[in-house]
């Protein structure tokens, strides 16, 4: 017979035991979750790092409540989240189909890892256009036409699109098949460094995410050094941003990604207090009544004065026309839709450049330049 001392001290001993072992086995299935995403500008994109791995999550800026979740874990044995869909980044490889996934990913040096993109028509780089001509890459044109039968012959890790139709066609079919189809709203985002910071997304899916940490942190310090800069002008000239589509005219609303750009370059944009992160929709009278005097036209959609008063018939009217204030990227317009999200910094300056000569910022100018 055990003595009562001596059953004691096994029920202790039992308890301590059991103890360990409890605490053990919470560490093997609860994910430590950061409270806070590592990005701050992004209005759609958040990216948690924990113990297990990392915690991408999008949502849909149109549609409530609609999210996409994925896991990247640290090693094989983590368990996957609930909710979220996991991604093996060994071996990965894309589909994209925006020229600016384009240039993060050979921004981050992964384009060895691009299967198919957008039309070589649209693209900048010169190593993805040389790749697509070798076939290297395949050359998917629009994005709302991609064959689902090519698809699964490339059989890339990941399809990233640009969310502008609900759903990537056959998402579950190509899910079972371990291809994830992954909307990226880089083009929603109501900041330049809300959509700079997508390059972060990129970086944990290819494993160089600290090398995109650090594009992104001298990014944003130059960006944010060139808005001070700006605010020291005496002047904000005014500003007329957009142009005339069809029977309307069509320009950034006053929460919009172009708005901010116009504001940190120290401008008076003409709508910037109308409501709405995407697009304003006015008659052509309207335009010109607000903004004949406006003393710059920025983003006409055209290279010359010639093609666009033969698109807009009053264009000849407006003051930035007879001043020859009228700026555009359309010279190069592959390399601005493929880099602007990349170097934001980069377009703040040209902006700058054009609105403030006064300032000497003696920078080179990446996209705008005067309509001819």
């Amino acid at each position: 017979m055990f003595s009562k001392k001596l059953k004691y001290r096994f029920y202790i001993l039992f308890l301590i035991v059991f103890a360990i072992y409890s605490c053990n086995e919470k560490k093997e299935t609860v994910i430590q979750i950061s409270k806070e995403s590592i990005l701050n500008y992004s209005n759609y994109l958040k990216i948690k790092e924990t113990q297990s791995g990392v915690l991408i999550d999008i949502s849909h800026p149109n549609r409530k409540n609609k999210n996409y979740r994925y896991f990247i874990a640290k090693t094989q044995t983590e368990k996957t989240p609930t909710g979220y869909l996991r991604i093996n980044k060994e071996k990965m490889s894309f589909l994209v189909f925006s020229a600016t996934h384009i240039g993060m990913l050979e921004k981050l040096n992964q384009v060895s890892k691009i299967k198919g993109t957008c039309s070589k028509k649209l693209i900048h780089s010169n190593t993805v256009v040389q790749k697509i001509e070798t076939g290297e890459i395949k050359d998917f044109g629009n994005e709302g036409i991609t064959s689902f039968e090519q698809i699964i012959q490339l059989k890339p890790n990941i399809i990233v699109y640009s969310g502008f139709s609900p759903e990537f066609s056959r998402t579950k079919e190509l899910e079972k098949m371990n291809i994830i189809p992954i909307p990226n709203f880089d083009w929603q985002e109501t900041h330049p460094l809300g959509k700079s910071e997508w390059i972060l997304f990129f970086g944990y899916l290819t494993g160089t995410e600290d090398l995109a940490k650090k594009h992104f942190k001298e990014v944003k310090n130059n960006y944010l050094n060139l808005c001070k800069t700006a605010q020291v002008a005496k002047v904000s000239p005014t500003v007329l941003m957009g142009s005339k589509i069809g029977d309307y005219w069509y320009g950034p609303a006053g929460n919009s990604y172009g708005a901010q750009l116009l504001s940190d370059a120290k401008t008076n944009y003409i709508y910037k207090n109308t409501k709405g992160t995407a697009s304003i929709e006015y008659s052509l009278e309207k335009v010109f009544s607000d903004a004949e005097n406006a003393d710059f036209w920025i983003n006409p959609g055209f290279s010359t004065y010639r093609l666009l008063e033969m698109n807009n018939s009053k264009a000849s009217f407006f003051k930035a026309f007879q001043t020859k204030k009228v700026f555009c990227y359309t010279n190069n317009p592959n390399k601005f839709w493929e880099l602007n999200g990349v170097h934001p910094d980069w377009v703040l300056s040209d902006l700058i450049q054009l609105f403030h000569p006064e300032l000497n910022l003696n920078q080179p100018m990446h996209f705008y330049k005067a309509i001819e």
